[in-house]
């Protein structure tokens, strides 16, 4: 069953590995063919979008994969859960979808029909129930789907998008393309579920939990999706709209590692919590705060020393503050490590939503005041300190619930020897930068940093890497 665990974590990184190349292929042809401005359209009509989707989404993504991890065992009653929570998504996305179209009518926005072709991606929201595949810990089918999809729009992308003018083309082969994949998940769910008869009461009685995980996702889209629409209504420059998109896109792009261990780890905490085996749940926990640590660390240092010259070949010239960006918000990806650690594997599986949402809102709240404080000055750089304060005060908080009930088995020593590794590993990196801007030289600098980083951890006798692959995610009895 361990073995599972890293087979589900592989084909999760494969994905986010994909999600990384996309970007890296599409991204400079689309930033010099669409342009700033273009883009920026792109974004904003996107971000509308968001807010209707957060509304009729709810908590599902996190509730459904939740629960039907805590069911699988019990093929009818899985069948039954699944039926109900998905019954729940697809009428609040039909209200959500009622609800887009009467701000259509009275309220409208300057761009139309973008906006209208963007609410497709309603529909694939509504259909998707990749929650359930992540509860039963089927992440080869997801993983596959999701790669398929996006090499189609991919290849669609580079054959039809040819200038500024292709916009609607663009945003069309986003969301129908989404919706594809979704389809495509129903025909993979055969083999789990039959039809089991439900009741209105069956539906309705996983409105209260989903809520309760919905007040959290809406304090965090405060520091996500409300960003874009700050910077949309009091930034000073329309076109920072599609900066502060790059730059989120390229600093979380580095998470996959950490992030996946969390989609993994989140369904298999609930299973083994719900059988009361707590012993296993800190065991877990204690292994991945160890990894994300190892991992998220030296991410940072590698940004700092290698993203201009990545900036400055990649992207078109007006983008070249894309760099500075990329470094001032690289410090969340240590704080959204660890709290992935802490919230997604601890608090959500293990039911303390009370704390979860505490830690959320609090970060929600303090990204709002900072952005109204100083994004019409600084604009994106107001936004970009907003957020990293904002999760850094998720970190801390969600810790403080936690300390007391999770014994983390990490010597401060440890932490010293990987800033160490991490600060070691920046100067080759750093300097490698100085023989010019271009695709080699960015592979130069990660292997010389990420040989000397490997380096110093084996002559320091690292405890991570006195671990095999499997044993890291093996269950301790």
């Amino acid at each position: 069953m361990e073995r599972k665990i890293v087979k589900n974590y592989i084909y999760s990184v494969l994905y986010q590995i994909l999600i990384i190349i996309m970007p890296l292929i599409i991204t400079p042809y689309t930033t010099r063919v669409l342009g700033d401005y273009t883009l920026s359209i792109n974004t904003a009509t996107a971000n509308t979008i968001q807010w209707f989707v957060l509304f009729g989404i709810m908590g599902i993504n996190i509730y459904g994969n939740r629960q039907i991890a805590r069911v699988r065992d019990d093929k009818s009653l899985l069948s039954k859960t699944f039926l109900e929570i998905f019954t729940m998504q697809f009428f609040s996305m039909l209200l959500a979808t009622l609800m887009f179209f009467l701000y259509m009518i009275v309220i409208g926005d300057r761009y139309q029909t973008i906006l209208l072709i963007q609410g497709i991606s309603l529909l694939s929201v509504a259909l998707d129930i990749t929650w359930f595949f992540y509860g039963v810990e089927d992440f080869k089918k997801a993983s596959i789907r999701n790669m398929f999809v996006k090499i189609i729009g991919v290849i669609l992308i580079f054959t039809l998008v040819k200038n500024k003018n292709d916009l609607l083309t663009f945003v069309l082969i986003n969301v129908c393309t989404g919706v594809a994949g979704q389809i495509i998940m129903w025909f993979q769910l055969k083999q789990y579920i039959h039809f089991e008869k439900i009741s209105f009461q069956g539906v309705v009685k996983h409105i209260k939990p989903n809520i309760a995980l919905f007040i959290p996702q809406i304090a965090i889209s405060v520091y996500s999706i409300l960003d874009i629409t700050m910077l949309k209504t009091l930034g000073p420059v329309f076109e920072q709209l599609n900066l502060y998109e790059q730059t989120q896109k390229f600093v979380k792009m580095f998470l996959f590692f950490i992030t996946s261990i969390g989609t993994v780890m989140l369904p298999r905490v609930s299973n083994v919590f719900h059988k009361g085996d707590t012993q296993s749940v800190h065991n877990y926990l204690n292994k991945t705060f160890r990894l994300a640590l190892y991992l998220s660390i030296p991410m940072i240092f590698g940004i700092n020393a290698m993203i201009q010259n990545f900036v400055d070949w990649f992207l078109p010239v007006s983008y070249h503050s894309v760099g500075l960006l990329i470094q001032c918000t690289s410090p969340i990806i240590l704080f959204i490590s660890l709290s992935n650690v802490f919230g997604t594997q601890y608090l959500v599986p293990t039911g303390d939503t009370k704390s979860y949402t505490i830690s959320v809102v609090v970060g929600a709240i303090l990204n709002f005041l900072i952005n109204w404080s100083l994004i019409p000055t600084y604009g994106v750089y107001g936004a970009i300190i907003g957020s990293v304060i904002a999760e850094l005060s998720v970190t801390l908080i969600q810790f403080y619930f936690i300390r007391g009930k999770v014994k983390f088995n990490f010597q401060s020593n440890e932490l010293l020897l990987i800033l160490f590794a991490s600060f070691i590993m920046f100067i080759p990196a750093y300097y490698l930068g100085f023989l010019g801007s271009s695709f080699l030289i960015n592979l130069i600098q990660i292997a010389a940093g990420g040989f000397t980083y490997l380096l110093i951890l084996f002559l320091f006798k690292a405890p991570l890497l006195r671990e095999l692959p499997i044993k890291l995610f093996k269950n301790s009895k």
